[in-house]
């Protein structure tokens, strides 16, 4: 137990390095931390639950978001409790391991497709090593999108945390991904509800750990066995009491109205970002392929993602020609996944590995080349030659694997373009 307790202190510490190098990097100033800014509130959305009307609420994030029992779950049967005239229907756009790039690529296909009256925005701790520039392209393409569609939809950006942003959290200081969303939440006027301030204040007074195993004999509770994902029971029920007593707050009898649209912060925005399917007219399927949901069906991701194409070819390609100057794909990564190379137009080939220590089981994930020069393009996809690695990467995680024939295959699934 006491080896144990050691080891969590240096974890912390460790991330406490990392945390403080991170927001070193940053060009941007820090925010101080804040549970509860409503801004310009829900209008539209508490007018429709308010007069009993149904209405669709729309969650994109995480894994975090993804959770089930966790708080998405939670402040569904909230809502329906508290307001049982209206009637709730969920928009399930939730992606495991995934950041607010992948969002704003989906957000139209994923979500705004799905006339929502409500979306809830939670990348906080996906997207916390990236540069805030970025992390305010992103969020703020995602905005831009929404609203480009209909201005009368209501956002509302949440924020998780994980044990890295514990050291910066215990300051009042927000990690850089929260700080650069607090920048377009306060630009767009759109209400922002910090859900881990409570959790850490728990923490802080000794009545909750961020981190340990369940079956240890403690009087204290756990937020998380991993510092990242909270437990049903503690730290999604903290997370759950947080938003909807701040939600309450937002239910104040404003009239409905459509938000406005001010000049974007960033130039590079990712409001012109999105994801299609593959099709004739800009694809070119070489060699053997198939279309197969073996990867998909029965998959927490398959609404999102119901088949891909598959090959295990080392002859087979794929070619897409694209306008623009980000080029990505949606793909399955899993056991039987391996590396790819990509070629666009006369540039160098890059290798991008599409097995990683998480790919025990398959999951929807995604690649992104980003800073290409504006204009037509033409990307080449093949599998990568030669085999990696796989016992040695699943080794940094400790990972133990009962069926190695599962990891043999060597196989590139794809099931969308990313711009």
């Amino acid at each position: 137990m006491k080896d144990f307790q050691k080891l969590k202190i240096l974890f912390i510490l460790f991330l406490f390095t990392i945390t403080i190098t991170v927001a070193q990097a940053q060009p941007d100033s820090l925010m101080s931390a804040k549970e509860f800014s409503p801004r310009g509130g829900l209008p539209n959305f508490f007018a429709k639950v308010n007069a009993g009307k149904p209405v669709k609420i729309a969650f994109l994030g995480g894994s975090i978001t993804r959770a089930g029992n966790g708080y998405r779950d939670q402040i569904l049967n909230w809502f329906k409790n508290q307001y049982p005239a209206a009637q709730f229907e969920e928009i399930m756009a939730a992606v495991s391991g995934t950041g607010s790039d992948f969002g704003a690529c989906r957000v139209k296909k994923q979500v705004i497709d799905y006339k929502p009256d409500l979306v809830f925005v939670e990348f906080a701790v996906n997207d916390n090593r990236w540069l805030m520039q970025l992390v305010r392209e992103t969020i703020e393409g995602i905005v831009r999108q929404i609203w480009k569609s209909n201005r009368q939809i209501d956002i509302c950006f949440i924020y998780t945390f994980a044990a890295e942003n514990l050291p910066l959290l215990q300051q009042n200081i927000f990690p850089p991904s929260v700080s650069a969303m607090e920048t377009i939440a306060a630009h767009y006027n759109i209400p922002s509800i910090h859900m881990g301030l409570a959790v850490i204040d728990e923490i802080n007074k000794g009545k909750l750990l961020m981190l340990g195993k369940k079956d240890e004999q403690s009087t204290i509770p756990l937020f998380s066995v991993d510092g990242v994902h909270p437990l049903p029971e503690t730290g999604h029920k903290i997370y759950t009491q947080v938003l909807s007593k701040n939600l309450l707050l937002l239910n104040n009898n404003a009239s409905p109205l459509k938000h406005a649209m001010p000049t974007a912060t960033e130039n590079k925005n990712w409001s012109d970002a999105g994801m299609i399917n593959f099709s004739k007219r800009s694809t070119r399927f070489k060699g053997e392929w198939q279309l197969t949901d073996s990867v998909t069906k029965g998959k927490e991701y398959y609404q999102l993602q119901p088949q891909v194409y598959a090959t295990s070819s080392a002859d087979a390609s794929l070619t897409v020609k694209f306008k623009g100057t980000r080029f990505g794909l949606a793909d399955i990564m899993g056991p039987g996944t391996a590396a790819i190379e990509i070629t666009i137009d006369n540039q160098p080939t890059k290798i991008i590995n599409r097995f990683d220590a998480f790919s025990t089981y398959y999951r929807l994930n995604y690649f992104i080349i980003s800073n290409l020069s504006t204009g037509k393009h033409t990307a080449t996809i093949r599998l990568a030659p030669g085999k990696i690695d796989k016992e040695a990467i699943l080794k940094t995680r400790n990972a133990v694997v009962k069926d190695w024939k599962l990891y043999e295959p060597n196989v590139l699934y794809v099931g969308a373009i990313l711009y």
